[in-house]
């Protein structure tokens, strides 16, 4: 589990100054990691709404230095730009997963064709300690933390009639709880898809609801209500308003080898 990072001003800054001081910064690193995902500035106040569901003119306002986005917006904003959330929300460490020993990355899941030792054909592929709950949920900021790099051949994938939208948008996370079984086991790494940031078909998705990280079965109900289903039968299905679900990436497959 990540370390709980609080940041406190010292007791005789002026708390406005600090919350301004905090706020410009934030706005700063935001360009940044705007302009690195190739986001154009005239629409990166549309870009960052349809990201986290926000209104375009409470995404202007953080990128204005005008607000900050809550935890739950801010690991949305750092997933779709390819940043490390850390970096984004305090400025800790570097930009990108690996950028505190090299910063070559081009993004923060990295499938890199050309770091020396990948053969033809195998993908590199990050894996999070994001611990995504198959149960109550967990909270995303508390274990949001790169741990190390998979590589794979591409026909782990090919093999198992598993699509995805590029290889330099996989990542793999870790399923906690039981209410997916037995398709997800407890423990099991998953590979998502974070090229699937909203509900396109019926299926597993990684998804935050109630500022709470999940992976579940998520179906249609309405065009403004989805039904999150658990595999586990002792786990009773439940409606959502479809507005209040941010999607992160759509789950393709186990590491058991279980396409999704």
């Amino acid at each position: 589990m990540s370390e709980l990072k609080v940041h406190a001003s010292a007791c005789n800054d002026e708390p406005m100054v600090q919350q301004e001081a905090l706020r410009i910064a934030f706005a700063k690193r935001l360009k940044v990691a705007l302009a690195h995902a190739g986001v154009a500035e005239w629409g990166a106040g549309r870009h960052l709404a349809d990201v986290t569901g926000r209104t375009p003119k409470a995404a202007s306002k953080w990128i204005n230095a005008e607000s900050m986005p809550g935890r739950s917006n801010m690991l949305s904003i750092a997933v779709a730009l390819g940043v490390r959330v850390e970096w984004l929300q305090y400025g800790d460490g570097g930009m990108l997963p690996d950028s505190d020993n090299q910063g070559q990355e081009s993004n923060v899941i990295a499938a890199d064709f050309t770091k020396k030792g990948l053969r033809d054909g195998e993908l590199r592929i990050t894996q999070y300690d994001l611990r995504a709950a198959m149960g109550s949920g967990q909270l995303p900021a508390d274990y949001l933390d790169v741990l190390r790099e998979i590589t794979i051949h591409r026909s782990f994938f090919e093999s198992a009639g598993v699509s995805y939208t590029s290889a330099s948008k996989l990542a793999v996370v870790t399923g906690w709880g039981q209410s997916m079984e037995p398709t997800i086991n407890h423990g099991d790494p998953i590979f998502v898809d974070c090229g699937v940031t909203e509900f396109v078909s019926d299926g597993v998705y990684l998804f935050t609801w109630d500022n709470l990280a999940y992976i579940k079965r998520v179906q249609k109900v309405s065009k403004t209500e989805l039904k999150i289903i658990s595999d586990n039968r002792n786990h009773d299905p439940f409606v959502v308003n479809a507005n209040e679900v941010i999607f992160h990436a759509r789950a393709v497959m186990v590491w058991n080898g279980k396409k999704l």
